[in-house]
């Protein structure tokens, strides 16, 4: 026998025994009247106490980090603002360095 064979005699449809309906009826009626058990509701007040607990730390961390992190982005254009002025610096001077060397050729090979 293969399982499909298997599984179609187990989900075949099997009459309940004698007195199933009636059972069931019976634990039924005796459960709904007994006396309902109440749940600690302080247990439910501490779970949703240490969920606000977690959420605001969470939002507390993202804000620190978004701040380091605007901090970051600010010394990184300051670095390259003072990058930039100085390689500006560096440019004139090569400027002026190679106009006076080319200046000097210049008037080297006219003698």
């Amino acid at each position: 026998m293969n399982w499909e064979q298997e599984l179609r005699a187990a989900l075949r449809r099997h009459e309940p025994p004698a007195g199933f309906a009636e059972r069931v009826l019976e634990r039924a009626a005796t459960e709904s009247a007994a006396p309902v058990r109440r749940r600690r509701p302080w247990l439910r007040w501490c779970a949703v106490a240490a969920s606000l607990a977690l959420l605001a730390a969470g939002g507390y961390q993202y804000r620190e980090r978004r701040l380091r992190g605007e901090e970051a982005r600010d010394q990184l254009l300051e670095a390259l603002r003072v990058t930039e002025a100085k390689l500006e610096l560096v440019r004139k001077r090569l400027n002026r360095t190679s106009g006076a060397a080319h200046l000097e050729t210049r008037q080297e090979s006219r003698i």
